[in-house]
């Protein structure tokens, strides 16, 4: 294969985690002589990314995105225009066959909307890359149409957890044998060796969570309100929630009125992750809508231990008082009630992070890149 144009749909925000995959493997195949090209919506939160895709050699093509936030008349009509006009026109010259092969990178299920459910007309090999999935979806009989169409005709379907191909095959109520599961890369090197667990200052424990301010997925409302009773009041820790998102506002005012301002802190987005999960105790991920974030696998490579909720490939990960806890939803009561049983066992945090580094080194593929790109026949020596 001498040529890939990776497609970005998701357009909710500027980044997200399952933007790293086809970021890494742009990167990495653009590196070792592979014409690269990356087609993604513009924003000028992404341009940085899109600056060190260009350093390796890819060549970026912007998808118009004008006027989303409609915030007067000016931008309401530049919004239309963009939506009705220039971003159709733009999907339209998108130079696929130029390519021997295509990657269409979704964060959801952006194939079956209007504006890209005939995108498929335009291809000829192509992956089809699935990030999220929701086990209360409902899909109505043109949208289970469209997408059997995209994931027959695929070259091959890869699915950021199991439980995504699972999901999808029990909602459309048949199989799909061209699918395969691949694996978010870290966004920095994963460590060879166990890290150190951090000493407790003053007694305190330092937990963080890594997310997109968006409670209606990652349920950082529910957290907080399940962390403001009296008993958690009490105890001596503190909640780094990294991340930013349209719900800013919204989670500061609940920190206010929870009386937990001297206890959750928004720390906003953070250039440093490593050093994060470095300086946490415990790391947190009890979430609506999941599949296997990227937060969890690198939390587990810093030797943390992880409490996260029952959905996506974290249970596979995440073993009951071993390496961490499973919530069986993120509701206020039953994050309480997991949070609840890792206190109790806050001693043993440290060994159990261990457990966490040993469950890392045996799921996560040397090179997640590599083992993306030799799926879709990319075989780089």
């Amino acid at each position: 294969m001498q040529s890939i144009l990776f497609i970005s749909l998701m357009n909710g925000a500027a980044w997200g985690g399952s933007e790293e995959i086809w970021y890494q493997a742009a990167a990495f195949a653009s590196r070792r002589g592979v014409r690269t090209a990356c087609a993604v919506y513009h924003w000028p939160a992404k341009e940085a990314r899109m600056n060190e895709l260009k350093k390796a050699g890819c060549e970026i093509i912007y998808l118009p995105n004008k006027g989303r936030t409609k915030r007067n008349i000016p931008e309401k009509i530049q919004y239309k225009y963009t939506k009705k006009i220039a971003l159709p026109n733009a999907i339209d010259s998108l130079p696929t066959r130029d390519y021997d092969f295509v990657v269409v990178n979704q964060g959801y299920f952006e194939v079956t909307m209007p504006v890209w459910k005939k995108f498929i007309n335009k291809l000829d090999r192509f992956a089809l890359v699935f990030h999220n999935y929701s086990e209360n979806e409902t899909f109505s009989t043109e949208k289970s149409v469209i997408l059997q169409q995209w994931m027959d005709r695929a070259v091959i379907n890869l699915y950021d957890s199991s439980r995504i191909h699972q999901v999808l095959e029990k909602k459309l109520n048949r199989p799909f044998p061209n699918s395969e599961v691949i694996y978010n890369p870290n966004t920095f090197p994963p460590p060879d060796e166990i890290t150190a667990y951090p000493p407790l200052t003053d007694g305190q424990y330092l937990w963080v969570m890594l997310a997109a301010l968006d409670t209606g997925r990652k349920a950082q409302n529910c957290l907080i309100k399940s962390l403001s009773s009296s008993k958690w009041k009490e105890r001596n820790w503190i909640l780094k929630l990294y991340g930013d998102g349209d719900d800013r506002e919204m989670l500061s005012s609940l920190i206010r009125e929870n009386g937990l301002s001297e206890k959750v802190f928004l720390e906003g987005h953070s250039s440093n992750v490593r050093q994060v999960l470095n300086d946490a105790h415990l790391v947190l991920q009890m979430t609506h809508i999941d599949s296997m974030p990227v937060s969890v696998v690198e939390a587990m490579s810093m030797s943390r231990p992880v409490v996260a909720s029952r959905i996506g490939d974290m249970p596979l990960w995440i073993k009951e008082g071993i390496n961490g806890w499973i919530s069986p939803d993120a509701s206020v009561e039953q994050i309480d009630i997991t949070l609840e049983k890792a206190w109790q066992q806050r001693e043993n945090w440290s060994e159990m992070g261990k457990h966490s580094f040993n469950t890392f080194k045996e799921k996560y593929p040397p090179v997640p890149e590599e083992y993306f790109l030799n799926l879709i026949g990319c075989n780089i020596s």
